[in-house]
Parts: C-alpha cells; structure tokens; sequence
C-alpha cells in the first residue's frame, strides 16, 4: 500500500512540474493610438474588404486591419470612404454597406452602427455632440448625427451627388457634383443646421479647403465627354466665404481627364495648394495661383497634408489589385519614407 502511494506522489509531482514548467502565453500588447494617423481604405467594390489602417508617427510602427484586430476579426465593409473623430469616438462612413460604424478612438472598439443611411460618403464633426455627413447620389443630403444618441436627427437638403465638406467660420460649406452632375455649394449655418445659401461656382463640384487667409478653394472637376456632350475645363476656383464672390478662377487638367483632378489639400502654414492630377501632384501658392508646378510625379489615388510641419501624405491603389501604399514626402518635395504597404485603395487619412 506504500508503494502504490509512493507512486501516485511520484506522479503527481511529475504533472505539477510539467505544468508549473509550462511558459505562460505573453499577455496581448496593448496597441497605443495616441499618436498616429488612421488610414482609410476603401476595398474593393463589392468584396466587403475596406478597412483602416493606423501609422505610429512617434514609432514609425504601421498597423494594417486595425478594426478587425480590435474586434475579434469582424467585417468592417463595403468601401470605407471616410472618417472623423469627434471627442473619444471615431465614426466610420461605410458607403457600399450603407452604414456608419462608431468606435471607441482610444482602443478602436466597435460601439453602434447607424444604418438608416442610403449612400454615405463624407463626414465632419461640426460641434459638441454633432456630425454631418454627405449623403445621396442625385438628389443628395446632409445628415446631421447626434453621436451622444447615436443617430441621424435631421437630414437638410443639398444639391446633387454631395462630395466633401468643410467646417468654417461658423459655416459649413457642401460641395455638390460629383461625376460633373451638379455646380454649387450648398452653405449651411453650423449651430442651427439651417440653410443659408447655395451659390454656383463650377462644374463638378467635389472637394474643397481653406487656406491661410481663410479664403475657401473648391476643385471643379468639370464635364467629361464620356458623360456629357460637351467636355468643361477642370478649374479651382477661390471665394471669399463671407460674401461668396469668386476672387480667383483658374482652368488646370487637360482635355481628356476624366474627372482629374481627384484630390485637394491645403497647406495653411505655408499659403500652399495642392491638387492630385495624373501626372502627379500640382503646388501652387496663394499669392500667385496662377503658376502651378508640378511637385511630386507619380500616380496617386490620396492625398493629405500634416498641418503642423507641412509634409505631404500621396496614396497609391495600385489599380486595387492588391495592398495600396503610403509615402510621405517632406514640404521641399523630398521622400522621408519608403512607400509603406497599407490596405486596398487607401484614399487618404485622419491627420
């Protein structure tokens, strides 16, 4: 019988030992989004991949599917065309899902989706508690979100195919025509949400920013032929925002575009536009917009500038045929980064 006993105290020190030796797995590294930008990637039309990438400027760590890692693999969706931030929350327009998707911004956690939405696109936050997002292909919307109750609680009229926004001067400007379907801003009063006035300014209205002097530049894609019987001049064209007169007018692109350029971006430090054509980007300045050069070569899909030190973020799809990259050059045009592997159809990011 002391034997036996022997024995089972032999065996049970064996199994403590083996288990006591067992390394414990390493606790999951919490991922630190402090300081960075997020990347939006748009997928691929209809294969439910779009997603959002974030860059660690402090670290130069880059971290691809970041919603799907915060959310044990969940789907994000259908072409992801934008983001904001507004307080701790991140909210995620999801086009081709017809969606919204909210996020805790510190762990990036999924909080609620808003779904009574029929074709988001563009989206900012406008005051405490509130968002607008463009919405509508022909007779298009601003929808006003609530993000403390987490829905849509108005939807204020705009022209057709709304593209950007911009929040200034207590204003906030819509631009309506993409695909060259409509030429006017819709100006919509940011504490009331009411329409103050819609002005024309160019065919194709579809991005807009301002620059040092707070003057408003609009990128007019124009009409292509492959639409419209007649083709019309891309153009930026420069308002003033608080009497709308146009101050500049000024035709870029070439016969034969299709609806380039894509992109605009302002550098307000230092009085400087950017526009994304084929060839590249363009660079102007405020103070002579009439001569433009081009800057960066190259074929872009994005484009963001960094208002605190000028550097300019371009975004390559790679024709959405596998990851797009980023490449960060500094405000002289000089590379400081390889170009970094993101996710597909990167068409810019949060800066």
């Amino acid at each position: 019988m002391a034997k036996h006993f022997q024995i089972i105290l032999i065996i049970s020190f064996l199994i403590t030992s083996f288990f006591s030796c067992k390394p414990k797995p390493a606790p999951k590294q919490e991922i630190d989004l402090s300081k960075g930008i997020f990347i939006i990637n748009e997928g691929n039309f209809m294969s439910n991949n779009g997603e959002i990438s974030f860059y660690n400027t402090a670290s130069g760590e880059l971290i691809n599917n970041l919603y799907a890692k915060q959310n044990n693999n969940a789907v994000l969706g259908d072409v992801v065309q934008s983001m904001c931030i507004i307080d701790t929350l991140g909210l995620i327009s999801v086009n081709n899902s017809r969606k919204i998707e909210i996020v805790d911004i510190k762990k990036f956690k999924h909080i609620n989706t808003i779904t009574d939405i029929s074709y988001p696109r563009y989206i900012i936050p406008v005051r405490k508690n509130i968002c607008y997002i463009t919405n509508g292909k022909n007779s298009g919307e601003v929808c006003v979100i609530d993000v403390s109750a987490k829905k849509i609680i108005k939807r204020i009229p705009a022209g057709s195919n709304p593209e950007n926004l911009l929040l200034l001067n207590n204003k906030v400007f819509v631009a309506n025509g993409a695909w060259g379907h409509d030429s006017t801003i819709t100006v919509i009063n940011a504490e009331t949400d009411e329409i103050i006035t819609t002005t024309s300014v160019g065919d194709g209205t579809t991005d807009l920013v301002s620059s040092t002097n707070n003057n408003l530049w609009i990128l007019c894609q124009g009409k292509s032929i492959y639409d419209y019987p007649t083709e019309t001049a891309s153009q930026l064209v420069c308002i003033n925002p608080e009497t709308y007169e146009i101050i500049e007018r000024i035709n870029i692109g070439i016969t034969g575009d299709d609806y380039y350029p894509v992109r605009l971006a302002s550098d307000k430090k230092n009085g400087l536009i950017y526009y994304l054509e084929k060839s590249g980007v363009y660079k102007l300045s405020i103070n002579n917009p009439q001569q433009k050069e081009l800057f960066i070569t190259g074929s872009y899909y994005g484009l963001e500038v960094n208002q605190e030190n000028g550097n300019i973020y371009v975004f390559n799809d790679n024709g959405f045929s596998g990851t797009g990259t980023m490449t960060i050059y500094n405000k002289s045009g000089n590379k400081i980064s390889k170009p970094l592997k993101v996710g597909i159809g990167p068409n810019g990011a949060i800066i």
